[in-house]
């Protein structure tokens, strides 16, 4: 344990979180963060398979709390890729874990037309800017964690399972192994005005296409999609909504009640992946691995309600958002490898 404990905290000043080495700006500006939790899960389609858990505990803050090397390479980064004169909008600290399964998790022995057993826990950060105009957010993460038994997945899902009644996962010892595993990665958010409007009322509809850069050691990717959003007031782009980093802000309402403020928000991408670590395990071991495809995608239709009476002093009101992650199969196998539905569920505070 002594050993997790040493690489879990080399891996959280690589995220980098705050570590000692950085000093919060005297001229920072004081204010609440905001809080939520996200469970992603598969078995509430009635599958136990393949992306089938993942869980993340994040903050946001309005602070700018990066330090000198951080604002450099930040400043760095946006200079590359055009925000030089965004305004940091927040700033989003992460702890998660996430684990992969086969399709039949009683089997013992390796499966190698199945997908692998594998398990991340990981901790990231991530910075969002605002354009001077409101129309394009450019954000940047980076993500560090350990795959294999440090990532103690086998340990959670086996007590789940126990809580739970069901079957006893018996493949781990299959899975993909130790690593230290990072990532860093670039989007950008635009919003597209000649497909925004007014849609009844004061109820709109906006529309803003991403693009995603990814390069690391758990996967390596370029992304593109687009993401609809049904609202009140709404801005003319927002952050992704709330959710598995690499995966809103504040909206008003489309409902018709005063205690409840609801948007809607669908959302396409597809991605061309260089390399998987959670498919093709680690290079040059002797890992299980299958043939991933390279070309995947996801579709996704999300709800989420706000509570305004909520509201304390010390945090903003209570919201609670569902989606539904329809993905493409990700790799081939012996068998016909099926398209995967992930249900996620965010919970917590918002500014």
């Amino acid at each position: 344990m002594h050993a997790i404990g040493r690489v879990l905290a080399f891996s959280l000043c690589l995220a980098p979180l705050p570590c000692a080495a950085q000093e919060k700006p005297a001229t920072a500006a004081r204010a609440s963060p905001a809080r939520f939790v996200t469970w992603e899960n598969d078995s509430w389609f009635k599958t136990d398979r393949y992306y089938t858990n993942g869980v993340q505990f994040s903050s946001r803050s309005l602070d700018d709390t990066r330090g000198e090397h951080v604002r450099r390479w930040t400043n760095e980064a946006c200079r590359l890729f055009g925000c030089a004169d965004a305004r940091l909008l927040f700033t989003q600290h992460s702890i998660g874990q996430l684990m992969y399964t086969p399709a039949d998790i009683t089997i013992a022995a390796r499966q190698p037309q199945d997908r692998p057993w594998a398990g991340l826990l990981y901790a990231e950060r991530q910075w969002l800017f605002l354009a001077p105009d409101g129309e394009t957010i450019t954000s940047f993460a980076a993500q560090a964690g350990v795959s294999g038994r440090l990532s103690l997945a086998e340990q959670a899902q086996k007590v789940f399972h126990i809580i739970f009644d069901r079957p006893t996962p018996q493949g781990w010892d299959n899975q993909v192994g130790n690593t230290l595993a990072v990532l860093v990665s670039a989007e950008r958010r635009s919003a597209w005005p000649l497909l925004s409007g007014r849609l009844a009322g004061d109820v709109r509809l906006h529309t803003a296409g991403h693009w995603r850069l990814a390069v690391g050691s758990i996967m390596s990717y370029a992304a593109a999609g687009v993401t609809v959003t049904i609202g009140k007031n709404l801005p003319p782009v927002s952050p992704a909504p709330p959710g598995m980093g690499n995966r809103l802000g504040p909206l008003d309402t489309a409902c018709r009640w005063r205690w409840v403020e609801c948007s809607v928000v669908l959302g396409a991408e597809a991605r061309g992946m260089a390399y998987n670590l959670f498919l093709e395990g680690r290079p040059w071991k002797e890992d299980p691995g299958v043939k991933p495809r390279r070309w995947v995608g996801d579709v996704s239709a999300g709800l989420r309600l706000d509570f305004p009476g909520t509201r304390g002093s010390v945090h903003g009101p209570w919201f609670a958002q569902l989606r539904v992650i329809r993905r493409s199969p990700e790799f081939y196998g012996a068998a016909h490898v099926h398209p995967h539905t992930v249900g996620s569920l965010t919970l917590g505070t918002d500014f």
